[in-house]
């Protein structure tokens, strides 16, 4: 069969079609080249300019603190898998210093979103350290448990454990925290280049009566293990919806999304060095035959599958 061009069009855009289904916002980090610092066109530091682009065609751009320098990020040719669900993929994300922050965008309407379900994705390779958010919800005073709290944390432990953990609207905190040295990270000083540690897919989930937190080591090659769950409905509260937030400070805004680093008492902190990859929140609650998979070659989409036979059975028809 000739293939068309408008016949590869119809089969990605109905790929596409399919993610904006339930994607809120999808960051692949593919803008710039390696070594290249994430670019912030000269704005001064801490101020929002969205270099990083949210694919999912909503609009929330991710910023970086800085270009380059201690609260910034630079493109790395270090991913997980040269492909995810088909797609190439090409660059990940690492931070160039000490403080570094991607921010959402203070007014959007991501901002203010509350999510009654939702999935929240993201690969890496992390550093050994303390407390390390990979993907946090800026606020304070939303948790009654400790005040201090944000609204969500996607984070790695001291011990290495990972942990889905968020307040909901009525004010209370929901954690699901898988077992301890469930990851292997990797020591800054004597690797640099992350070679002793694999890189992870991580998806966070809640359906609103469950919450869970499903791993992949993508190095492995293997399928998706759940290594934390918890029975919400035995919180006592009367709404699991995530909030977005209160509060305001100084260098940050209630309900914006921060990745790699969270709030904790309204100050930055529990940053997570280390290399960052295909960031996707959905408002919907997926199983792990949705997750972003990264391969190391390229696995057809089923959509672009159907596609195709579709668009062959119709020539044939002709």
């Amino acid at each position: 069969m000739k293939t068309h061009p408008w016949m590869w069009s119809l089969a990605c855009g109905c790929i596409a079609g399919s993610l904006q289904a339930s994607t809120v916002a999808y960051w692949r980090f593919e803008e710039g080249s390696a070594g290249s610092n994430v670019d912030r066109n000269g704005q001064a530091d801490g101020t929002y300019y969205g270099a990083i682009t949210d694919v999912s065609g909503n609009g929330y751009n991710l910023s970086t603190w800085s270009d380059g320098g201690n609260a910034g990020y630079a493109y790395n040719s270090n991913v997980g898998g040269a492909y995810v669900n088909g797609v190439a993929n090409n660059l990940s994300v690492r931070n160039t210093g000490g403080g570094p922050a991607m921010w959402t965008e203070t007014g959007s309407a991501l901002q203010t979103m509350t999510f009654a379900t939702f999935t929240i994705e993201v690969s890496f390779k992390l550093e050994n350290g303390g407390w390390r958010t990979i993907i946090g919800r800026d606020s304070q005073g939303a948790a009654t448990i400790n005040g201090d709290l944000a609204a969500l944390y996607l984070q790695a432990t001291p011990d290495n454990a990972l942990a889905i953990k968020f307040a909901d609207v009525t004010g209370v905190w929901h954690d699901a925290t898988s077992a301890t040295n469930i990851f292997t990270s990797f020591d800054f000083a004597s690797d640099n280049a992350g070679d002793t540690a694999p890189w992870y897919s991580a998806s966070a989930v809640s359906d609103g009566s469950t919450l869970s937190l499903y791993l992949r080591d993508v190095d492995a090659g293997g399928g998706w293990s759940l290594i934390a769950s918890t029975d919400m409905t035995l919180s006592g509260s009367t709404d699991t919806t995530m909030t977005a937030g209160t509060g305001d400070g100084g260098d940050w805004d209630a309900g914006n999304f921060s990745i790699g680093r969270g709030l904790y008492g309204g100050g930055h902190g529990d940053r997570a060095y280390g290399f960052i990859d295909e960031v996707r929140i959905s408002d919907e609650a997926l199983t792990p035959s949705g997750f972003l998979t990264l391969s190391s070659v390229p696995e057809p989409s089923l959509t672009l599958l159907s596609a195709l036979g579709g668009l062959a059975l119709l020539r044939r028809r002709r």
